[in-house]
């Protein structure tokens, strides 16, 4: 089978040059312009100064009649004879976004209207030797979505934004293209993945996987099943390598769909861990078909989900890998880019590593976004993140009719099969807050047994269906939140059972201490949002437009009561910030002592509770969100704050009762700490040691440990505005620390720290030695203009122990820029 691409340059234009001349003129003039694919079609009218940059000011509202109208996209190319006579001609297209019609010598050939299926096209009879055209016509998904809207015989309500495209929720593609409380409306257009073009002479592999099943402490059954598509009856040479293990025999083929076994028992197999647990081992498997061959990597490892009711009717939600327990330490992930072009390896790359590097186990996909890249899960499946995946669909009621119960059951056919081979796939979930929104909008309420049989019939009826059907051997999870299946729990507030959303912090104003009023099972959404860096506002804001309530500042923030939330909470924690730059430092360290605070503690009553993703790891526009790393790659605090709460282990204090200190130590790695140290000290902000409690302990594999608890009542001596907790946990393979003010910074009377820096050059990039006359709190350093990551940062400095910093640049910086460049921000100074 020879394979050729079209990928590269097309041409792109508008099916109706006049419609768009109100907007543009451009077209008036010119006949075409270049457009790359795998690409979108934004992405080449702004490469080609068509339009502005919707990422910089206002300029979003400036785009939004490219996604409201239709577009050609055209590309001829040349088919030897001899290639043309070597077999079927088939065309293959994925991530083809999205309501598409295809022609080829001006002659239609098929047609698309499903982002997340794999499309394939027989072009036999229509392709001829010489120069052929193939043109890609994209009706505008909005357009669409409002004739479909036009015909219901009842709305399907969904949730909109503050910029957002019409009826979402009746388009197959990702819905966060029509906007999202953190996310521009950019209804992007285009094929996101390499276009092939295949000869089929014998046939074509359609689908491989492998199940493996353990049989002894290092011995598997792995069974590789194929899907064969055979051109014509006929009998191939095929075979099957598998961890030294081969299998080489004939199969026998009818025409059409044939499926083809082979069983392999494979001996002295490493098991794959997630990280932190042990190594991700993966061996390659090969698969051979007549001329055809495919390759994919294979993770050996046990895992099960248990939820398991408990007597009194708690529901726990416990990952368990290779038999063992596993607290699920991560974050949310969104579409790292609203502009699909720029969906890069290199990207992929730098976010997940920035993940481990931040001692996650876990990435929750979020069901607004996309069914991911092949890249993501195999980088995944290299680090050792185990992926939460859920199926597209969020914050909205869906269609029941036949025509879109069968796209959803073609796109899943597709999906499952893809992905259920990654050892990091932990979990199918049907959506993302789909149940709890029945009861969100005006006619879902007044028509409730409506809307949830509509939600039955696709979720239940297919998603559920297909999925257990197509991958029975890994948990299936009705929807994000909820307590499983068959039970309809409200886990926006009920923390006994399954997996929670808490938003009562954000969403309904309360403190940070609410946190500790819940005692969940698994927490997978909960969050709180800042600003990012300096650097990332200058992208798309001008000098003049950084003030909080410029109209630039508030495009920025897609939530409508965002800014509001973050400023009310500086008021409530700390003493308001003396700058611009000083608010956004502020915003930061509130964003990470947020989710500090409820990591921390939920850590504490493990193994009650066996799981934590904040929202959400990254931003697809420059933006104010919760995430903790801007969209520019820029850790912010809270993402330097996460590798430290989500150490494997460490001490924790906090205050749940007023006046009242518990000390824990938690320690979720998989080795026991022998003849560790744990001491306890209050200090003064001038410095000054008033009392110290020593522990001397084994800090056990997998265990939360309580080690006291102090009442600040009985103690006379003690000033709480004047002093706090210094937790350091020490032994022979183990050194950090943690404090807890004693009361809220705003409160406590901090002395200026007098910090004095000093910065050599290393290789790959620099050291900052940091010191301090008087304590510091929430020390941060930013290195403006320069890209890069610090090894540490977001720290308390004490006036006895120097603290030294490395940063490794993403360029060529020289000593004198780097040191003009460094800033250094503390609590103290933010307000003075």
């Amino acid at each position: 089978m020879q394979t050729l691409n079209l990928n590269g340059i097309w041409r792109l234009s508008p099916l109706d040059s006049k419609a768009i001349a109100p907007h543009c003129s451009y077209f008036t003039e010119h006949e075409y312009i270049p457009c790359t694919l795998p690409g979108d079609i934004h992405s080449a009218l702004l490469d080609a100064d068509v339009i502005a940059d919707p990422y910089v000011g206002q300029q979003e509202l400036d785009i939004q009649w490219v996604g409201q109208h239709d577009w050609v996209l055209s590309k001829t190319f040349f088919i030897e004879k001899s290639v043309l006579a070597e077999g079927s001609p088939i065309l293959t297209l994925k991530m083809a976004d999205t309501i598409i019609t295809l022609h080829l010598n001006g002659e239609e050939v098929g047609s698309t209207d499903n982002q997340f299926r794999r499309w394939r096209f027989d072009l036999g009879g229509k392709l001829k030797a010489g120069e052929n055209t193939l043109n890609l016509t994209f009706t505008s998904a909005e357009k669409k979505a409002t004739e479909v809207a036009e015909t219901l015989p009842y709305p399907i309500p969904y949730s909109e934004y503050p910029v957002s495209a019409k009826h979402r929720n009746l388009v197959r593609k990702s819905q966060c293209h029509s906007g999202w409380d953190w996310g521009p409306c950019i209804l992007a257009m285009g094929v996101y993945e390499p276009i092939e073009l295949s000869f089929i002479d014998e046939g074509i592999i359609e689908q491989v996987n492998c199940e493996t099943n353990k049989r002894g402490t290092d011995q598997w059954d792995a069974v590789v099943r194929v899907i064969y598509n055979a051109k014509q009856e006929q009998s191939l040479p095929c075979s099957a390598t598998l961890a030294g293990v081969e299998q080489t025999g004939k199969a026998k083929m009818k025409q059409g769909l044939n499926r083809i076994e082979f069983r392999l028992q494979c001996k002295q197999v490493k098991q794959w861990w997630p990280n932190g647990e042990g190594k991700a081992t993966l061996y390659p498997l090969q698969l051979k078909i007549g001329t055809q061959k495919v390759e994919k990597r294979i993770g050996f490892r046990t895992l099960q989900v248990r939820t398991e009711t408990e007597r009194d009717g708690g529901k726990p939600m416990v990952f368990n890998v290779n038999g063992r327990d596993i607290f699920a330490k991560g974050t949310n992930w969104i579409p790292l880019d609203a502009l699909p072009s720029r969906l890069t390896a290199d990207r992929y790359e730098y976010l997940l590593q920035s993940c481990v590097d931040a001692n996650m186990n876990m990435i929750r996909v979020w069901g607004g976004g996309l069914y991911e890249k092949d890249v993501f899960y195999n980088l995944c499946d290299e680090k050792g993140l185990l992926v939460w995946q859920d199926c597209m669909f969020s914050c909205s009621m869906y269609p029941s009719n036949p025509e879109f119960l069968a796209s959803v059951e073609a796109e899943l056919r597709y999906q499952v099969p893809r992905l259920k081979d990654h050892p990091s796939l932990a979990l199918w979930c049907g959506n993302n807050e789909d149940l709890g929104a029945i009861s969100w909008y005006e006619e879902s309420r007044k028509n409730h047994v409506r809307y949830v049989i509509d939600y039955d019939r696709l979720n239940e009826g297919v998603v559920g269906r297909v999925i257990k059907e197509l991958d029975p051997q890994r948990q299936w999870w009705p929807s994000s939140p909820s307590a499983g299946e068959n039970d309809y729990s409200d886990n926006w507030h009920d923390d006994s059972k399954g997996d929670m959303h808490f938003w009562s912090v954000w969403h309904e104003g309360k403190s940070f201490e609410e946190y500790y009023s819940i005692n969940p099972r698994f927490v997978s959404e909960f969050g709180f949002q800042s600003f990012p860096l300096l650097d990332t506002i200058k992208s798309y804001a001008t000098e003049e437009m950084c003030n909080l309530t410029s109209k630039v500042m508030e495009h920025h923030q897609k939530n409508p009561r965002g800014n509001s939330i973050i400023m009310e909470n500086f008021t409530r924690y700390y003493r308001f910030p003396s700058s611009f730059a000083q608010m956004l430092y502020l915003s930061q360290v509130q964003q990470a002592k947020a989710m500090k605070m409820a990591i921390e503690y939920w850590r504490t009553t493990m193994p009650h509770c066996m799981g934590a993703l904040y929202w959400q790891l990254n931003d697809n526009w420059p933006v104010a969100s919760w995430s903790s790393i801007d969209y520019w790659g820029n850790w912010k605090l809270l993402h330097y704050a996460a590798k430290r709460f989500y150490s494997p282990a460490l001490p924790i204090a906090f205050m749940k009762e007023d006046g009242i200190v518990e000390v824990y130590v938690v320690n979720d790695g998989p080795k026991e700490i022998k003849d560790a140290k744990l001491s306890v000290k209050f200090c003064t902000y001038e410095g000054k040691k008033l009392s110290k409690m020593e522990y001397r302990m084994d800090c056990k594999a997998k265990s939360s440990t309580h080690m006291c608890t102090i009442n600040l009542h009985k103690k006379r001596n003690i000033d709480r505005e004047n002093t706090f907790i210094y937790l350091k946990l020490k032994s022979d393979e183990l050194y950090i620390e943690n404090q807890l003010m004693l009361e809220k910074p705003k409160r406590s009377n901090l002395r200026n720290p007098e910090i004095k820096k000093e910065v050599t050059k290393t290789a790959g990039g620099f050291s900052v030695t940091v010191r301090c006359t008087y304590p510091a709190f929430e020390v941060a350093l930013e290195a403006e203009g320069i890209s890069g990551v610090f090894s540490d940062n977001l720290f308390a400095i004490r006036p006895t122990a120097q603290k030294i910093v490395t940063f490794k640049t993403r360029g060529e910086v020289t000593l004198e820029e780097f040191k003009k460049k460094l800033k250094i921000y503390d609590l103290w100074s933010s307000s003075h």
